[in-house]
């Protein structure tokens, strides 16, 4: 029998999604696109205990990103097929870049067309130092796509985004960092760990908030100064009305320990260790 060609996993409240194809560096099938992740997002979405996502994958690689021995087949798709297949693909893309909770991307080994911009739809992107990040598309005479023009260009900026998909060359986890597409560099065996202790910490705080701030930081980078101000006018309301900030108003003003403090946590980790 076959092992799952992915893995999803829940545990206090962290979705663990993995990548599990290490003989083709977890190259993206058929099966992947059409079901293996929309029925994830589908999974995270229905279930409001799940306050966060991680997406890695196994073997020591991210995602090699499509498949491109599917593209050597002897039944070749029409154009029209191709762009539907594309446009279905973009539809999870876009649900996985907008769910309403924190996702990471804990990315080793390489992270290459496709899963270049798998990662890219996450909020965080942890990395190892032999990760390596590239616009493989234009080595075999494609652009860039799975949303990656819209996700790195805001990141990057048109200057570098325009270089890095004419070269198609790869870049380093530390180039990476430089640029700001990656958060933190972790070693291999400490890169999930990492990823799993910075998503519980996300499931202490509150969720509406995280959500609203996601949505609003999003928006932000297609919005006039004007729209941006209405926007939290009309957001800020939703967040005063949850149980979180009412506890947390109610701690504070009681001199009790913070319902979601970053830098306590930091401490309580730093002596654990």
């Amino acid at each position: 029998m076959s092992e799952a060609e992915t893995i999803f996993e829940v545990k206090d409240g962290v979705g663990l999604f993995t990548m599990n194809r290490p003989k083709k560096m977890n190259a993206i099938s058929q099966n992947m696109f059409e079901n293996d992740f929309p029925d994830m997002i589908d999974a995270v979405e229905a279930d409001a205990s799940i306050r966060s996502l991680i997406l890695t994958g196994s073997g020591g690689n991210f995602c090699s990103g499509a498949d491109v021995g599917r593209m050597a087949s002897n039944n070749p798709r029409s154009a029209e097929e191709r762009k539907d297949g594309l446009r279905q693909t973009l539809k999870w893309i876009y649900r996985l870049g907008n769910l309403d909770r924190p996702v990471i991307a804990a990315v080793d080994g390489i992270a290459y067309g496709g899963g270049f911009s798998l990662a890219l739809t996450a909020d965080i992107i942890l990395a190892t130092p032999r990760a390596r990040f590239c616009l493989v598309f234009g080595r075999i005479g494609l652009i860039p796509d799975m949303g990656v023009t819209y996700f790195l260009t805001r990141v990057i900026g048109p200057k570098r985004m325009k270089e890095l998909a004419y070269t198609a060359r790869s870049i380093s986890a530390e180039e990476a960092l430089e640029m700001g597409i990656v958060n933190a560099i972790h070693e291999p065996e400490a890169l999930l760990p990492a990823a799993r202790e910075m998503a519980t910490r996300f499931t202490a705080g509150s969720q509406v908030a995280m959500a609203q701030a996601k949505q609003l930081i999003d928006r932000s980078l297609n919005s006039t100064r004007e729209e941006m101000l209405e926007a939290e006018v009309e957001a800020q309301p939703l967040c005063r009305e949850t149980d979180f900030h009412a506890e947390a108003v109610r701690r504070f003003a009681s001199k009790e320990p913070r319902l979601y403090d970053w830098d306590s946590m930091n401490s309580a980790a730093e002596a654990a260790e």
